[in-house]
C-alpha cells in the first residue's frame, strides 16, 4: 500500500484500493475483514433523491418517512465488482420507491413495498462500473 506523506488521517478514515477497504486506527491503515460489511455514510436526502455513496462502505442503513428516487454513486471502476445492502425502514407514508432504470431485478419482478413500521433487506451486485445493478429482496418484513 502506498504511503500518503503530508495527508493526515484520523481513526475512523477509510481508503478503498483495489477493491480492498483499510480502515485507520489512529496509527495505520488496517485491511478490513471481508466477512463483514462495513456501514455506509448515511445516504443524503435531497428533494425526496436518496443517493447512495457505493464509495463509502456496502451497507446501507436507510429510514423512509416518504416516497422517494434511489440513485447510486461511485459504483466500482469496470473490472472490479461489489456487493451491498440496503437495510429498509419504512415510517410514515411511502406511496412509491423508483429505483435506477440499471437495476435488474431477481426474476424480473420488482420487490413489493414495506409497510410502515417494517424493515426488509434488499441485496444489490455490480460487477460493470455501474451500468448493470442486479437487485433482490434478501429479507422481508424483518422487524
Amino acid at each position: 500500500m502506498a504511503r500518503y506523506i503530508g495527508v493526515l488521517s484520523v481513526e475512523g478514515d477509510v481508503l478503498i484500493r483495489e477493491s480492498l477497504t483499510y480502515i485507520y486506527d489512529g496509527k495505520k491503515f488496517k485491511l478490513f475483514s471481508r466477512k463483514y460489511n462495513y456501514k455506509g455514510s448515511a445516504p443524503s436526502n435531497v428533494n425526496n433523491i436518496t443517493e447512495l455513496d457505493l464509495s463509502s462502505g456496502n451497507f446501507f442503513d436507510v429510514s423512509l418517512s416518504e416516497t422517494t428516487t434511489f440513485t447510486f454513486s461511485n459504483p466500482p471502476a469496470l473490472g472490479f465488482a461489489q456487493k451491498f445492502q440496503i437495510k429498509l425502514n419504512i415510517s410514515g407514508v411511502v406511496n412509491n420507491i423508483t429505483w435506477p432504470a440499471s437495476v435488474l431485478w431477481e426474476s424480473g419482478v420488482l420487490p413489493t413495498l414495506p409497510e410502515s413500521g417494517q424493515t426488509d433487506i434488499l441485496e444489490f451486485y455490480t460487477s460493470d462500473g455501474g451500468s448493470t445493478y442486479y437487485g433482490k429482496l434478501k429479507e422481508d418484513n424483518i422487524s
